[in-house]
């Protein structure tokens, strides 16, 4: 889904800061009020919902939530979980498209010399970033921070500006634009993007890389060059990635067994799936779950 800003007037920075949750800790229930939320993940997994809909968010995710819809967490953090965020605004107005496009500045005249067209320029809602443009807004992101939500230590800390308030716009802008960048001129890039999706979509299915040749009409080479680059690591191991989180998330949700969970995914047999599991996680299922509780509990009895 793509967020299309109509200007003028641009979207507007309110206030930067960064989170350090703890595994058990869950984000907060709210709606904010004509106020869009970006989060962009440094480290750890975050686990948002909005109006229903569950984004998992791993380290190089970003994702904007936008104003006037109800988002939480939709379950706790499993490790210790570094996120950024900047709450922006536009008095303007904006919608949400299922597609994108470049629009390209008119030619001047004479009826044009005091008076600024329309335009639009998209954001994708949610996306996976490399490694050089998440050091990038993680960096500007940095220089604007006004707000850190320590959990760990247990303390909220409000910082003066590093910045005017005529540069903390100016960054503020470049962390737009460097998304939009991306989105318009990385014709690849948008093309691993439909490739992950893809995937993660169809995890539940058993792996084929040429069904992904067929559905995109690339070489099976390209198609592995495209994710290696973009979310450093092949098809194929996407797609264990999201079979693997999906098991997360059904031993900790629900009372399925082992063997029920590894059918469900579409593992051969409950001993290849518990094997993949502990090399990801560096626990058995079975300890995972067992463990996830034990801390809960333990939580739970000291408040």
């Amino acid at each position: 889904m793509y967020l299309e800003y109509i200007c003028p007037p641009m979207p507007h920075l309110i206030v930067a800061g960064r989170s350090i949750f703890r595994p058990g800790d869950i984000h907060e229930r709210r709606v904010l009020t004509d106020i869009f939320d970006l989060i962009v993940v440094e480290k750890g997994t975050l686990y948002m919902e909005e109006d229903g809909y569950q984004y998992t968010l791993n380290a190089g995710d970003y994702l904007i939530l936008v104003p006037n819809k109800r988002h939480k967490g939709f379950r706790p953090c499993l490790e210790e979980t570094h996120f950024s965020w900047l709450h922006f605004s536009t008095t303007g107005s904006f919608g949400l498209e299922f597609s994108s496009k470049q629009q390209k500045r008119k030619r001047m005249n004479h009826r044009k010399y005091y008076k600024k067209d329309d335009f639009s320029f998209f954001i994708s809602n949610q996306a996976h970033l490399n490694t050089q443009q998440t050091s990038f807004i993680l960096s500007i992101i940095d220089r604007l921070e006004e707000v850190k939500i320590d959990n760990p230590a247990h303390e909220k800390i409000f910082f003066k500006p590093k910045v005017d308030e005529f540069e903390a716009q100016r960054l503020f802008l470049s962390v737009l634009d460097s998304i939009r960048t991306q989105e318009y001129f990385s014709t690849d890039f948008d093309i691993a993007s439909q490739i992950y999706s893809y995937i993660e979509s169809h995890s539940n299915q058993s792996f084929s890389l040429d069904t992904l040749t067929e559905k995109f009409s690339y070489h099976k080479s390209y198609i592995i060059q495209l994710t290696k680059k973009h979310f450093g690591t092949t098809p194929a191991q996407l797609h264990n990635q999201f079979r693997l989180e999906k098991s997360r998330n059904l031993l900790l949700k629900t009372t399925m067994s082992i063997q029920e969970i590894a059918e469900e995914l579409g593992f051969y047999d409950a001993a290849y799936f518990s094997k993949l599991f502990k090399r990801e996680y560096h626990s058995s299922p079975k300890n995972y779950r067992k463990d996830f509780f034990a801390h809960t509990e333990r939580k739970e009895d000291t408040l």
